[in-house]
Order: C-alpha cells, then structure tokens, then sequence
C-alpha cells in the first residue's frame, strides 16, 4: 500500500518530519518498504516565456527568454509546442533530473543556453498527462517563479507499507489514519459527503439470486460528461501507484484508495434493462472483460447481470459491452460486497489481480458501503457535472454491528507477562477507536467492522501489545524450569539423516505438488488425489502419495546435465483424501565408491542398496527383520529385483530396481529405490538401549556349506537354523552362494557362518559337535537341506 503524506494530512495532523511515523509503523505496525519523494527534484521554478525565436542555426530549436520572478533567463529549447506567452516548468542551472542528468550551462550552436523548460516525461511523471507531446505548459493561474510541483499538486512524499494478510483495513487511506492517529497519539478527522439530488424517482432495481452477494447498491447519475481528472486527483493516484485515465475511472479508483470500498461504472445506456441481478454463472456462459479477452465462466463464478447475460465478473473486472466510453453521458454506480472465497477463485483461476479484487478477497467493510457510494456521488458531480437521480436501489444482507470481545485485565496480564493497569488499557482502547463497556476488570469491547479480522480475545491482546509498545514488554525467564529433549520420532528422523548422510548420500526437500499421473504411479493401493483448485503451476496440481516421483524428477533433471553418480533421500509426506503419511524414500544410481590407484569401482545395485537399509536397521535396533521377493510388485519396479521389507511381521517398505521402461521413459541409468513407512518405523523403533555385560567366555565359530533347494530363499534358512541353535546360537549369517559344477540343476549350495557361545561356561568341542549335529538334523528334516 502506498500512502501519499498529503492525503493522509487531511486525517492525521502530522509532524512535517515524517521519520517518527515511519518509526511508528515499523515498531507497531507494518514494515515500512520505503519513503520516498513523489518527484525528487530541487529548484523547479515556475517560467514565463517572454520570446520566442527560432534558432539561426538549427530549424528544430528556438531561442526563449524565460521569467523565473528573480531573473530572466535565455534557454535553447527543442520543444515543437514552445511559444511565447506560455507558463513552463524551468529547470535552473545545477538542477539535478531523474538519471542523474545535471542541467549546466551550454552553448548549444553557439548560442548560450541557461536551463532547460521540461516536459512532463524529463521529471519522470509521464502518466500525469499522456497525451503531452513537448514541454508541459502549465494554466494562467500559476504564479511566476513559484515551485511548479506544488502547482500540480506533486510536491508530495510516498510511504509504502509491506501489508501482512491480516491487515484489509491498512488498504484505505482512512484505515491508515486511525492506524497512524493511534500509534501517534493524536485525533483522526473523519470525512462527510453529501451532494444535491434530482427530484426523480429512481426506476432502477437490484436483485440477488445468491447468498454470495450480501449487499449491492446502485445510483444513476445523468448528465456527467468524460474528460481529464484534474492536477490534485491525479496526483494523489499517482502517488498511491494507480494510473491516472479519466475523471469516471479516476474517481471510482480515488475512492476505492480513500475507503477500501471498490466501485464499478457502468455506462446505463448499454444496460439492456432497468434490472441487476447478481448471481452464479451458468454453464456455457462467456464473457469479453474490459481487457478484450473473452472468458469462459464456470458455475462458481459470480456475475453481475442485466437479467438476461453477464455484464461484469463481479468484484474482478467490468464487462465491455458496458464499458464508460468518451461519449457517456449517464453512468450506473455500483458499490457491493461480495464473499472473499468467491472472487478469490474467480480471480486466480483467470489470473486477473487488481486492487479492487484484492480488497474484495480479504473483506471489505460492510459500514463503508454506502459511504464511498455518496462520496463518488459527490465527486461525480463536482468533477464530471452530473446530476444524481432519486435514491440508490438496493438490498443489504451484511452485518454491520460490531464484534463484541470480552477480556480481563487478568488475563491481558496472564497472557502478556507485564502488569497493565486498567487506565492503561483504557487509554489504548480510546486511541484505537474501539467502544467498550467495563465491569469490574472485566472488559466488554466493541471491535468496529473496519476491523474484519478480529476474533477473539488473543486479537486484542495482540492489538493493546502492539500499541503500548513490544520494546516496553520486559524480557523475563519462564518461572517453570524446563528441560529440552528430543521426541522418538525426533531422535529417529536425527539418526536416519545422520545414517544416509555419512553414507555419501545428500538429503533434499522436495515440491509436495506433481502430476496426477506422478501421484498415483507408484501406489500399492488404489487411493483418491487430493487436487489443488488453484496451483501455481497447473500441470503440477496434485498433492503426491509418495515421495519417489519427485526425487526422480530431481534424478531426471541432473543426469540430462551430465550428473550420473547420485544418491538421495528425503523425509517428507504423502498426502491421501483424509490422512497423511510420513515416509522415508530415497534413490541412488551410478559409482557408490571408487578407489582412482587401484582402479576400483562399486557401482550401485539392488544388493547395496539392501545392505545400506540392513544398517540401518541395525543401527535402529530394529534387527527382527524381513526382507522377501516382492509377490507382487509395482508396475513401475523391475519384476524380478523388487523385495518387501518387513519389521516384526509388519509390512513396512520396499526396495529395488525400477522397470527398464520406466527408466527408459525418463531418460535415466539403472536406478534402485525405496519407499519405507516412516510412522511404522518410528511405532517400532526403541531408542533406549539395553546394555548387556561383556561376556566373560570365548565365542565359537563354524562354517557350513548346505545343498538346498534352488528356490529356496536363504531367510527360510537362517530362520531355521535360530530355532535349532536355540540360546547358544549368537550370530548366523551367509557368506557364499554358488550353483554350477558338481551341484545338481535344480539346487544351490549356500554357506553359513555360525557364532556359538555360553555366557556360564567355554563350550567344549563335543558342545559344539553336538549342537551342529541338532542344527543340521532340523534342517535336513524341515527344508531337505544337505551338508554339502
């Protein structure tokens, strides 16, 4: 929001150093972006062009003499539109204009020149007058060696906030003078409008044929008559950041600015009827906004009608078939409000953002309707001579009483950590405009609507803090000792990010939003999408259920740049209609670690990859685990090296390959992947470790090499092997696989390195004969297994 000083004047009587205001924002209100002058340039003076000459030596120059009060100065001028008897804008010697440009004195074809007469282009203020095509001449009653900027009503200074979202009310000029006059300390001048009517009944009606549309009011004005806003109007939206048009468009956006209350003209003679009904568009319905882009509307849209087809995207654009033209003579006013949700959609789906669209999005102020409509009345009348017939048509739905809040001083107390005293509160409650009852130390407040976003108790607490001062709100120490400690799921997301990082992996923190074909590639379950109605990009317009297709548009974007060893994973959620999962997914393709001297490399595979995940679990304690042939794996994995992850017999993941034709269609190199339930493992997970004394007898350890059948999965194997070794089995694991010469077809040798050990006493040979003797009895009779 940019704020002209000179306007805000006529609300706030403030100091002419405008640094304590700028202060005031910044502590207690919002950020203050800058403040800076509307035309920074010193020494301007109003001239009298004396004589004009054409130039001897150039046909496109004329020599002047130029009155500036104090003395006469002769300035080259190249300027078609120059002629004696004209009032200019001089810039003196020394004068610095917008881009550094310093006038000097020159001689320019050996003619001296003392100045510049400058147009409105050279003072950087174009938009002022458009239509200028030379130096700007300024009207007969500017006087002679004044400051031209204060004649044109530019010697103003800009202070541009940075508005927070619950802010609507600091998008008017008058939401900005209480804000300042209760910072400040001082009164705030409220305005009052009125104007002469004609004696003729209004025959205009307005109608709403939907709850989206609270209140809309319509006056006729006859007999206004187009042409250009004058010097002061102008410039005050210039200074609020609006381009100036015409006196129609200028005083429907003067008084938006003024009171946050966005208006629309319409031209009444390309109204098809004497009716307006606000309502829903129909299917098939378009529209040609006053841009010339013809819209197509869909059934949320919200329209202003003539009865019979849309004439306005109501709150969003005017339509152009109704659109005020040069030679209007008789106008439509509107003044409404519409539901924020309603013409927020609208909006973003067609990309049309305006200022009256975001004052409409945020919440207009239902007690300003009719107030801006009688203050545009007035200027309608004074600027463009028209005459107001009858009353204004309308229906009003909205609800103008106040908010009512109630707080006690001891719970302002409580929740603030300061003693404020009654008197205090009362005080800040004075300057902030707000009406209240008070029993006791129990406050009964009335928020003004103006305020839109109050609802409850914590906006006033908020309100008498930011007023009374942050900085005057001592720093204490919480009174309860506090002791910092990291939840399990803390600790487990700080040991996993640890873990995967060590292990040359990088983390990423990927977009939530993908495509709804990325969505759902990678589901074991059929699930709905969750759609987002108005996404920043549209192909991206679907909340993912896992993690991988991002992480593979990461892969996918860096191998096309020549990126080919990579290692990721990311914590993060995937989102399903009604819930949320967290998950653990990563990827990794290419050279894992090489060794450059010995010419080394291990490259990734579906048996790293296992051995990476198997850490970890280890790592986590989490060693009551499986990890099986996928029965039925996903389309986009590779049929064959796909397993199922399980913890304690719960499914919690799964690792492995992508299909070639997924790889292929996305342009990649072999690349392993695993999606792992991240709440699953956090339920299992058990942080507090058990210690256990060192054992005090030696381990024993003996190799097997076992025949066994070719499909038979090597977990079977060691599951039976813990039930036979029973407690003096410490360890088992495999260490070799071999199928070919001198082992049968149909079978697979497999061996098997055994850790044995009696926390009571050394075990004997004939000990471990024995056991070994049981372990492969069990075996051979369970799982026909053979010592090899």
């Amino acid at each position: 929001m940019k704020v002209s000083m000179n306007w805000l004047k006529e609300y706030v009587n403030l100091d002419p150093d405008y640094k304590k205001l700028e202060e005031a924002f910044n502590l207690k209100s919002q950020e203050v972006a800058g403040l800076e002058k509307l035309v920074d340039i010193e020494g301007l003076v109003v001239g009298y062009v004396l004589t004009c000459e054409k130039h001897p030596e150039a046909d496109k120059l004329h020599v002047t003499t130029v009155d500036v009060s104090d003395e006469v100065l002769q300035i080259i001028c190249g300027a078609p539109n120059v002629a004696a008897g004209q009032k200019v804008i001089v810039s003196k010697v020394g004068v610095v204009l917008p881009g550094d440009f310093k006038i000097k004195k020159a001689k320019i074809r050996g003619i001296e020149s003392n100045g510049m007469i400058c147009s409105l282009e050279e003072l950087g203020v174009k938009e002022f007058d458009p239509e200028e095509t030379g130096i700007y001449v300024l009207g007969e009653d500017a006087v002679i060696g004044e400051d031209p900027l204060k004649y044109l009503n530019l010697d103003d200074s800009v202070l541009e906030l940075d508005l927070t979202a619950n802010r609507p009310d600091l998008l008017s000029m008058e939401g900005v003078g209480y804000d300042a006059a209760c910072m400040l300390d001082l009164e705030i001048q409220t305005k009052k409008h009125t104007y002469e009517k004609r004696k003729e009944e209004n025959n205009f009606s307005v109608y709403t044929d939907t709850k989206d549309c609270k209140a809309y009011y319509a006056q006729v004005i006859d007999h206004i008559t187009v042409k250009p806003s004058p010097s002061w109007l102008k410039a005050r939206l210039m200074a609020a950041g609006v381009r100036p048009i015409n006196n129609v468009v200028d005083i429907s956006n003067y008084v938006m600015l003024e009171y946050g209350q966005p208006l629309h003209a319409f031209d009444y003679n390309r109204i098809e009827s004497d009716t307006i009904i606000v309502r829903h568009a129909k299917t098939g319905e378009k529209i040609v906004t006053l841009d010339g882009q013809n819209r197509d509307l869909l059934e949320y849209d919200l329209v202003i009608t003539d009865g019979k087809k849309p004439i306005a995207l109501a709150g969003v654009m005017g339509g152009y078939d109704t659109e005020v033209e040069p030679d209007t003579t008789k106008v439509l006013l509107e003044s409404a409000y519409f539901d924020p949700t309603c013409i927020r959609k609208t909006s973003r789906r067609l990309d049309l953002k305006s200022e009256a669209s975001s004052r409409f999005e945020k919440g207009v102020d239902p007690n300003k309707l009719i107030k801006a409509m009688e203050y545009a009345t007035q200027l309608f009348v004074e600027l463009a001579g028209g005459e107001v017939v009858g009353d204004y048509s309308f229906f009003d739905n909205t609800q103008k009483d106040p908010t009512r809040i109630d707080i006690t001083l001891e719970k302002l107390n409580s929740v603030t950590g300061h003693t404020f005293t009654i008197s205090e509160v009362e005080s800040i409650l004075k300057r902030l405009y707000f009406d209240y009852h008070k029993q006791g130390d129990l406050f009964k407040i009335d928020v003004p609507t103006r305020r839109q976003n109050f609802y409850g108790y914590q906006d006033i607490v908020e309100e008498i803090v930011r007023i009374y001062g942050y900085d005057r709100i001592p720093t204490t120490i919480p009174a309860t000792p506090t002791t910092g400690y990291l939840t399990k799921k803390q600790r487990l997301r700080r040991t996993i990010r640890e873990y995967f990082v060590n292990n040359n992996f990088n983390e990423t923190i990927t977009y939530s939003l993908v495509t709804q074909k990325e969505a759902v590639e990678f589901d074991q379950l059929t699930a709905d999408t969750v759609v987002i109605m108005n996404p920043l990009n549209k192909e991206k317009d679907t909340l993912r259920h896992s993690l991988l297709p991002s992480l593979l548009n990461i892969l996918q974007y860096n191998q096309s740049r020549k990126i080919d060893n990579i290692f990721l994973f990311e914590l993060g959620r995937g989102y399903h209609n009604g819930y949320e999962r967290e998950w653990l997914s990563g990827l990794m393709t290419g050279v894992y670690t090489s060794t450059l001297w010995q010419g080394k490399k291990e490259v990734s595979d579906f048996y790293l990859l296992k051995g990476l995940l198997e850490s970890l679990l280890v790592k986590l304690h989490l060693e009551d685990y499986e990890i099986k042939k996928a029965s039925e794996p996903l389309p986009t994995m590779h049929p064959g090296m796909t397993a199922d992850l399980y913890i304690n017999k719960q499914y919690i993941g799964y690792l492995g390959k992508l299909h070639p034709q997924k790889e292929m269609d996305l342009g990649i190199n072999k690349t392993f992947v695993f999606e792992l339930d991240y709440d699953k493992l956090a339920e299992l997970y058990e942080p507090n470790l058990v210690m256990q004394p060192v054992p005090k007898y030696p381990s024993v350890s003996r190799d097997l090499a076992l025949v066994v059948d070719r499909d038979l999965e090597a977990q079977a194997i060691i599951d039976q092997v813990i039930f036979a070794g029973k407690k003096t089995l410490k360890d088992v694991s495999i260490f070799d696989l071999y199928q070919g010469d001198k082992i049968e077809p149909d079978k697979k040798s497999i061996a098997l390195s055994l850790v044995l050990q009696n926390p009571e006493k050394t075990l004997e040979s004939s000990e471990v004969d024995q056991i070994i003797e049981r372990i492969l009895k069990h075996l051979d009779k369970t799982l026909n297994a053979k010592i090899r």
